[in-house]
């Protein structure tokens, strides 16, 4: 927190930090009504990054900040104590039992509208603040609601690969850009490989960082680029296009085999997906298969040739060096849905 401005450090602790402010006495009231403890850390650097423009005072931005997250925990307590929104709150209770605390993040949207929304992958609720000045913490409040209501109607998971009904083509995927989704479109094998080539673009002038946006949008575009190492019992694919290693992780988390002959019942392989340290976003960078945890129980091995076949046959990555790893390159942008 050293680095920040010294009227965010002053804001955050009046406005945030601070045990009998509003917003830690709403959250402990929360705690209270829900029986789990409430987790939110702002990146505070990250938040000012984006918000910056739109609040030259900094003391402002904190006390807003702070505002709208209350109005997000207001909102979801009377909820909770809605007794027309049973239902609801069974499947919220459902869903953070893994945890057992309600987990928070909060974001900065890529457009000028507030809004939130429950991540299957974070387990938790993103909080997303606009990219403009809010003036009026209180106007978020119906959208919050809203929002909250119908975040558990919609199943965001992506859908994977089927048969075509012609059982010689195979579905391909399209990816949403603005979003990440996955979905399939019916395209035959040797369509899925004649994605257009581009060349890489010819940079005459030195890019400002300022101007750039942020790693979790400016990564969607392409080239896209994926590498896979292998290790003792691990595979691991690092990738700039998160959505790709979402996909993998799907694909690989849906057909896995229990080991039956552990008595916990783990899956054969553990796949999991490694936050990027870089963004505000949902981006993922890393993606490891293993079979560490099953090593002394069971013959499951992890193998290369399968995740490749994905890669190369289904994403439509070509191999461009084997030098080290496998690294592929996929010049296509996508199609956005």
């Amino acid at each position: 927190m050293s680095k920040l401005p010294l009227k965010v450090q002053i804001g955050i602790r009046e406005h945030w930090t601070r045990d009998d402010g509003s917003l830690q006495v709403a959250i402990k009231g929360l705690q209270e009504v829900l029986g789990h403890e409430v987790s939110i850390e702002p990146e505070w650097q990250l938040l000012l990054t984006e918000l910056d423009a739109y609040y030259p005072d900094k003391g402002n931005l904190t006390a807003i900040v702070a505002a709208s997250v209350e109005v997000w925990i207001k909102s979801f307590t009377e909820l909770l104590e809605d007794s027309a929104h049973d239902e609801w709150t069974d499947t919220l209770l459902e869903k953070t039992k893994v945890w057992s605390r309600l987990r928070l993040f909060l974001e900065v949207g890529n457009t000028d509208k507030a809004g939130t929304s429950w991540s299957e992958r974070r387990n938790g609720f993103i909080i997303s603040l606009p990219k403009k000045q809010i003036f009026q913490s209180a106007e978020l409040y119906p959208i919050f609601r809203g929002e909250l209501l119908s975040c558990f109607e919609v199943d965001k998971k992506p859908q994977l690969p089927v048969r075509s009904a012609g059982g010689d083509d195979w579905a391909d995927v399209e990816m949403d850009k603005a979003t990440g989704t996955a979905q399939v479109i019916e395209q035959s094998t040797t369509d899925s490989r004649n994605f257009a080539a581009s060349r890489p673009v010819a940079v005459e002038f030195f890019p400002n960082v300022a101007s750039l946006p942020r790693p979790d949008e400016l990564l969607l575009k392409p080239p896209y680029h994926l590498s896979l190492t292998t290790g003792m019992n691990t595979i691991e694919i690092q990738g700039s296009h998160s959505p790709s290693l979402q996909f993998l992780a799907d694909y690989f988390k849906r057909w896995c085999r229990v080991n039956h002959h552990d008595t916990r019942n783990l899956p054969a392989v553990q796949v999991t997906l490694y936050q990027s340290a870089f963004g505000l976003g949902e981006l993922f960078d890393r993606l490891t298969l293993s079979t560490q945890e099953t090593k002394y129980t069971n013959q499951f091995h992890v193998t290369s040739p399968m995740v490749i076949a994905l890669v190369e046959g289904v994403l439509g990555y070509e191999l461009v060096s084997t030098h080290g790893a496998w690294n592929f390159r996929r010049n296509a942008a996508f199609k956005s849905l």
